[in-house]
C-alpha cells in the first residue's frame, strides 16, 4: 500500500486577499472558489495539476509571523519553464526576492536547475525554479 500522490497543499495566512492576489496575480494560479468555513474563511487555488488550499486565522485568534525556526514545511517549490522571463514578469507585478536568497542561483546539487526565492505575502520563502 502507499500513496497515490500529493491531493493539495495547504497554507495559512495572516492575510486572505494578499495571499490570492499573489498566488493568482503574481504567480498565475486560477482562484476556484473562497468561502467560510467553520471559524476561518478558505480559499481554493489551482496549478498545473496541484490544489492549493488557503486557510485564514481562525476568527478572534491571531497566526505567528512566519519564521526559519519552525517545525515543518519549509518553502513550497513551483517549476517554470524560463526563470529568467517568469522572473521579468512577476516582478512587473511587484513580486520581490526573498532577503535570504537575493538573486537566482543554482544550488551545488547533481541535476538542480536554476532557482530564486520570492518574498510570500507572510514573509515566508516561494521557490520558483527550472529543471535545466
Amino acid at each position: 500500500m502507499k500513496v497515490l500522490g500529493i491531493h493539495h497543499i495547504a497554507i495559512q495566512t495572516t492575510d486572505m486577499d494578499r495571499s490570492i492576489h499573489f498566488y493568482t496575480n503574481i504567480l498565475g494560479a486560477e482562484l476556484i472558489s473562497r468561502n467560510p468555513f467553520k471559524k476561518r474563511e478558505m480559499a481554493w487555488l489551482k496549478v498545473g495539476n496541484i490544489s492549493l488550499e488557503l486557510f485564514s486565522a481562525r476568527r478572534d485568534e491571531t497566526l505567528n509571523i512566519w519564521n526559519d525556526f519552525i517545525p515543518g514545511p519549509v518553502h513550497i517549490a513551483f517549476l517554470v519553464e524560463d526563470l529568467d522571463v517568469f522572473l521579468a514578469h512577476v516582478k512587473e507585478q511587484g513580486a520581490t526576492l526573498h532577503p535570504s536568497h537575493p538573486e537566482p542561483f543554482t544550488p551545488p546539487v547533481l541535476g538542480a536547475g536554476r532557482m530564486v526565492y520570492l518574498l510570500g505575502p507572510d514573509g515566508e520563502e516561494v521557490e520558483i525554479r527550472t529543471n535545466e
